[in-house]
């Protein structure tokens, strides 16, 4: 009896030492689980990088409303685009979000192959040493994931397509990201943050460069193009509409005598308008004798302009009606000022906060005949 319990014990022991051993090392088939599903998510980020940053393309060139992700008034890409959100260091947020996918595909990449070439080797390349550098290349993703959403949904009131779908690439690398970091079981003295780094960084670096090279807008026409567009399509819209007959309710700007005069047709809504506002700003700025401006209200909004057949912007027929009356009280070029810079975050009781505090009242203003 004593001889089987002294076998069973002598037994057991090496059963014990492969048990300790294996709780002690990380799981290579979970890392390198890991490490190909925060590419794939990287992957679809990247795809979202490279379609907003066309779209941002797009927005500044005036033609943003020919992207897909533009739905309503709520889906809509470029009232993300025109937020001062959609810039970081003057650069797009897409831009620098496709440099940050390619180096974390780019860095897993490497991870990847390193430990498949190394398996043959005394001392293979441990997946697990590479994850402190693979989680600082995840760490500005999760830190936009807990912030642009909520500035989108909560401050813009706007969901753009492209966005969502880098939101979800972003929740991808923080799940598997914690994942890595629960499996990788890191030991002190092993650790690689920043030498791996650096050819993710820099492939990420030359990414960068032509992307935003290519998402500037186009370099405006020569003064040959421009005179033989207005004579080929503005000329025959000029001289069949009197759009330069003086309106006391009408604002202008620049000097009466100008021989150049503009009719700018404007919603104040409109996130195109305010980049076209503040580039006639400057141009008035710049050439005070030289060029008139007339604004016109055309709202993309249904209610008061039959012309159109679906609303874009719900509150451009209120604007028109309160930016008539600020023309008529005196108050209309520091009135809109404070609405161009509110767009992005207009509401109706913002717009009311506002009128208010301008001596206007919108419940007025939509009964003046006059106005309507």
């Amino acid at each position: 009896m004593k001889r089987e319990k002294h076998r069973s014990a002598h037994a057991n022991k090496p059963v014990a030492r492969v048990e300790k051993s294996r709780d002690t090392g990380p799981d290579v088939g979970a890392l390198l689980r890991c490490y190909r599903w925060i590419r794939r998510a990287a992957g679809l980020g990247l795809l979202s990088a490279l379609y907003l940053t066309w779209h941002y393309k797009l927005f500044l060139s005036g033609a943003g409303d020919q992207a897909l992700c533009n739905v309503s008034e709520f889906i809509n890409c470029d009232r993300v685009a025109a937020s001062a959100w959609s810039r970081l260091f003057g650069l797009p947020l897409a831009v620098w979000g496709a440099g940050g996918y390619v180096a974390l595909i780019a860095h897993t990449t490497r991870v990847l192959r390193r430990t498949a070439r190394g398996r043959g080797e005394r001392q293979p390349t441990a997946p697990a040493d590479y994850a402190p550098s693979t989680l600082l290349l995840i760490a500005p993703f999760v830190i936009g994931l807990a912030i642009l959403p909520v500035v989108s949904l909560a401050h813009l009131r706007a969901l753009c397509l492209g966005c969502a779908v880098s939101w979800i690439a972003d929740l991808g690398l923080l799940i598997f990201g914690i994942h890595l970091l629960r499996r990788a079981r890191l030991v002190k003295g092993r650790v690689t943050l920043v030498r791996p780094l650096w050819p993710s960084v820099a492939l990420a670096a030359l990414l960068i460069v032509p992307l935003n090279w290519y998402a500037r807008p186009s370099p405006p026409p020569t003064p040959a193009e421009s005179r033989r567009v207005l004579e080929e399509k503005a000329r025959p819209v000029a001289e069949a509409t009197e759009v330069t007959t003086p309106d006391p309710l009408s604002p202008t700007f620049g000097s009466p005598g100008a021989p150049i005069t503009i009719v700018y047709f404007t919603d104040l809504q409109c996130p195109y308008c305010k980049l076209q506002t503040e580039a006639l700003r400057e141009l008035l700025a710049r050439r005070p004798r030289q060029v008139r401006v007339i604004y016109r209200h055309y709202p993309l909004d249904q209610s008061c302009n039959l012309r159109l057949t679906r609303t874009a912007h719900p509150f451009a027929c209120l604007l028109a009606q309160l930016a008539i009356d600020a023309q008529r009280r005196g108050v209309f070029e520091t009135w809109s000022a404070e609405i161009w810079h509110a767009q992005e975050s207009l509401t109706l009781e913002r717009i009311h906060e506002i009128a208010r505090r301008h001596g206007l009242d919108p419940a007025r203003a939509a009964q003046d005949r006059e106005i309507q």
